[in-house]
């Protein structure tokens, strides 16, 4: 059975204020489970593209489609999106815990489910050892396993990474590609991955 279109991009377009024209006529379709890699330079229009799917960009024309819905007028809370972004954007004043469960909270979910969802994260990104260490005593590479179990934890429908791990060393980077792709395969979650590398 053949994988249905998840995420589609028709003629988007993104010109700024000052004529810059960042997306030009852009054309996609992510099927569902796929994980697709946008390589280019930097500025080419890649993490504009990413932040425009996602809501935190406003298209100039276009469509966005997930499944059959045109979602461009949707907020980008109600959108069911993953971000993992280069910098983490981790609470340092919270610990490892804390920072997995903050999504789940703020949707109201349970206490026991929280726990349960943040313990089944820890210990599948091999962090249980770091669960009540805060984001400055842990290593690049550790801090990259908290964002994305915080964004798994909440379960996204579509996951955006916008060069996750480009501030790792190279021997590190390689490791963790690997690792991401066989986790995003096995939790079959659509994923778009942008990268200049």
């Amino acid at each position: 059975m053949t994988a249905k279109t998840h995420v589609s991009i028709t003629h988007i377009n993104k010109i700024y204020a000052d004529g810059t024209h960042a997306l030009k006529d852009i054309n996609l379709e992510v099927r569902e489970g796929e994980i697709l890699v946008l390589l280019g330079s930097s500025g080419c229009g890649k993490s504009t593209l990413l932040r425009t799917i996602g809501g935190l960009e406003k298209k100039t024309s276009g469509e966005i489609y997930f499944y059959d819905q045109e979602i461009s007028s949707i907020p980008v809370e109600k959108r069911n999106v993953g971000f993992v972004f280069q910098n983490y954007a981790l609470f340092p004043t919270m610990t490892v815990r804390q920072n997995i469960a903050f999504g789940l909270k703020l949707r109201k979910i349970s206490r026991e489910k929280v726990d349960e969802r943040v313990n089944y994260l820890l210990n599948m990104m091999d962090l249980i050892p770091y669960a009540d260490k805060k984001p400055a005593q842990l290593s690049g590479g550790q801090q990259q396993r908290v964002a994305i179990a915080r964004v798994l934890a909440i379960e996204p429908k579509v996951l955006l990474m916008d060069e996750p791990l480009t501030a790792l060393d190279a021997k590190l980077k390689e490791h963790l590609r690997i690792e991401l792709g066989k986790l995003l395969r096995r939790l079959g979650i659509t994923t778009i991955y942008v990268t200049h590398d």
